[in-house]
């Protein structure tokens, strides 16, 4: 969910595919859970990816926004979240804990917050396509290079069912589960005589400038089934997860940079023209499904003539 997220990271040269890693970029923010209550406590982290491969000692500067967006901007999140974060407000480091605001369903979901005095009453928010309200918590790295890179993670929070029937709001609470992130179980490659190598084994060697089919197989229970409320049928219709991958990689090209899942069999495959020169690269899958939840893997790989 790179573009719902709000993520921005360096900008790729004029022409670059997205996929191509040739500077640090930011390639995921993700809370541990992936949607929690008000008044619980979630890890963030982060993948910054570069020319030589993830970046695990990167320190980072976090804060949760706290001011929900105005209906006259279009953005994800409100403009004053957006820039560096006061200096009393960040915490540094490589992963930040945080408690989810008592008031989140109030701030960014469906319970309209009381009008300051002199104020007209506030609009709750509306939910997205799945139901969903999120918190944004910004990600601030000012030393990874010479022009700082910013993001956010979109954590969704859980709340009450509103503007329903009283039977449903309670079957809702009955039946709604929060948000796992989907897992990816392993990765293959497969060449053009059908040889398939565990890119999850290790190092793989691969030919230059030749097509070759990447194929990524998600966890059991990645695509999750969950009750959405219908205003049109005024009842509660299941909906399941579509999953998406996003692909980068140090070096060649992808046919795809983003692969979406919609259906069993719970996989998913692109085709890689791998680089020219004769040296390792770097590979990483992102994978998000659509209530928000996201996980990563990265991999390495050896092109040889």
């Amino acid at each position: 969910m790179v573009t719902s997220l709000g993520l921005c990271a360096c900008k790729p040269n004029v022409g670059q595919a997205p996929s191509l890693i040739t500077d640090y970029t930011l390639l995921a923010v993700h809370g541990e859970p992936a949607e929690s209550r008000p008044s619980t406590s979630v890890t963030y982290s982060f993948l910054l990816a570069s020319p030589g491969g993830s970046v695990d000692n990167a320190e980072a500067l976090w804060d949760i926004c706290l001011t929900p967006k105005p209906p006259s901007e279009s953005n994800s999140v409100a403009s004053a979240c957006t820039g560096e974060p006061d200096a009393g407000a960040g915490s540094a480091g490589q992963t930040f804990t945080a408690t989810t605001p008592t008031k989140a369903c109030s701030l960014f979901g469906p319970i309209a917050p009381p009008p300051a005095a002199g104020q007209p009453a506030v609009r709750p928010r509306d939910p997205d396509s799945t139901g969903g309200y999120y918190l944004p918590v910004q990600l601030w790295l000012p030393t990874a290079t010479t022009t700082a890179i910013s993001g956010f993670a979109m954590e969704r929070i859980t709340c009450n069912l509103a503007n329903a029937r009283a039977d449903l709001i309670a079957e809702y609470s009955t039946r709604y589960t929060a948000n796992n992130d989907p897992m990816i179980d392993h990765t293959d490659v497969v060449d053009a005589s059908g040889n398939r190598f565990s890119l999850d084994a290790g190092l793989v060697p691969l030919p230059a400038n030749t097509a070759v089919s990447i194929e990524t197989v998600f966890a059991d229970g990645a695509s999750e089934t969950f009750p959405v409320y219908s205003a049109e049928t005024d009842s509660l219709v299941d909906q399941q997860e579509s999953l998406r991958v996003s692909w980068f990689a140090t070096g060649g090209s992808f046919q795809h940079d983003r692969t979406t899942v919609d259906a069993a069999p719970w996989s998913s495959s692109n085709t890689w023209t791998t680089p020219t020169d004769e040296q390792p690269y770097y590979l990483w899958l992102v994978l998000r499904d659509s209530r928000g939840g996201v996980s990563y893997k990265s991999y390495q790989i050896a092109i040889t003539p």
